[in-house]
């Protein structure tokens, strides 16, 4: 090869090799040399299949293509997976595509083989990445799906009229719609039991009205629970400004959680509320704890407001709990 050509391919950084008519390396740049962490002198003169041993069946594809060149064709690889050791003694998968093309003696004879190497292992893994969201992204929409079915279903059975259906079934949509916003600005992962009382009791005051008062520890609920605790936080809500402790200017909410051996313990304490206003005991909500697997639930009118205790085993903790009551209602 001339001095000029030598330079030229030197000066490229993307990994090339040259081998002569006999499959030995005669070239490879530096950096050849810098991606597979070889020497020259480990290379020089070498049988390219003595220093990368191929299997019997990749060989022969290898060695096809190879031929071909040497009638003065121009072949590519299909994306090819490799096993390096890496700079910590590691083996590390890449990902190749291989281009080669004829060089040409004086005599119009194919002398050399020139090999370029394209690392694609960040497209091949990019690839894989939009693979596992586009999995993921199936499974949530089709959860959420099966989740809007059994709403659907639940307030279908006991709706007044096809309008207060419709009213309804709209406010509880929007009220799943931004929690599936803070799901997703969370990275799909669920929110704290604050975090999602606190989105529903923002639609009705301010957080640090002297109204609130909300007491508990950090804890983390799994997407799946998350959800169904959004909207029941949301009919809790809903009522309490309807008929509850809301509706009227004096009116306080405090709201104490805790996780007591193995459960998780919810007390809604109202003061204040509508005159004789009628608490159904077959509402929304209601229904709704009736069907959260192990609940127990003590429900009753004070004579300061409504209050509300409950009591359920700490699933929510669990990535991905099995398949509650509430989605088999369908």
């Amino acid at each position: 090869m001339s001095p000029d050509a030598l330079v030229i391919l030197s000066s490229v950084t993307t990994p090339i090799q040259v081998i002569d008519r006999n499959f030995r390396f005669v070239f490879v740049n530096p950096a050849y040399l810098r991606v597979f962490g070889k020497t020259w002198e480990e290379l020089a003169g070498q049988n390219v299949f003595d220093i990368y041993p191929e299997d019997p069946e990749r060989k022969a594809e290898v060695s096809g293509r190879f031929e071909r060149v040497l009638k003065g064709e121009f072949t590519n690889s299909n994306m090819q997976a490799y096993r390096l050791v890496g700079q910590d003694g590691r083996l590390v998968e890449r990902f190749w595509k291989v281009d080669e093309a004829p060089l040409f003696g004086a005599d119009g004879q194919v002398q050399y083989i020139v090999q370029t190497i394209l690392d694609v292992t960040v497209e091949v893994q990019l690839r894989r990445q939009k693979d596992v969201i586009n999995s993921e992204l199936e499974h949530r929409l089709r959860n959420t799906l099966t989740m809007v079915g059994s709403l659907a279903i639940l307030m279908g059975q006991n709706a007044e009229s096809p309008q207060a259906f419709v009213e309804t079934f709209t406010d509880r949509l929007d009220a799943m719609s931004r929690n599936l916003l803070m799901i997703s600005d969370n990275h799909w992962q669920g929110l704290t039991y604050r975090q999602i009382v606190e989105a529903e009791l923002a639609q009705v005051l301010e957080l640090d009205s002297p109204r609130l008062t909300l007491r508990g520890p950090d804890v983390q609920f799994s997407v799946r629970s998350t959800k169904w605790t959004a909207l029941l936080a949301h009919e809790l809500v809903k009522n309490a400004l309807r008929y509850g402790c809301f509706s009227v200017p004096d009116g306080k909410l405090t709201l104490l959680w805790t996780v007591e051996n193995g459960n998780f313990i919810t007390e809604w304490i109202e003061e204040g509320g509508q005159s004789g206003a009628n608490f159904s005991s077959s509402g929304f909500g209601t229904q709704m704890l009736q069907l959260m697997p192990n609940t127990k639930m003590v429900r009753e009118m004070r004579p300061k407001g409504f209050y509300l205790r409950t009591e359920s085993p700490a699933t929510f903790l669990q990535d991905e709990p099995d398949q509650s009551r509430l989605d088999m209602a369908r």
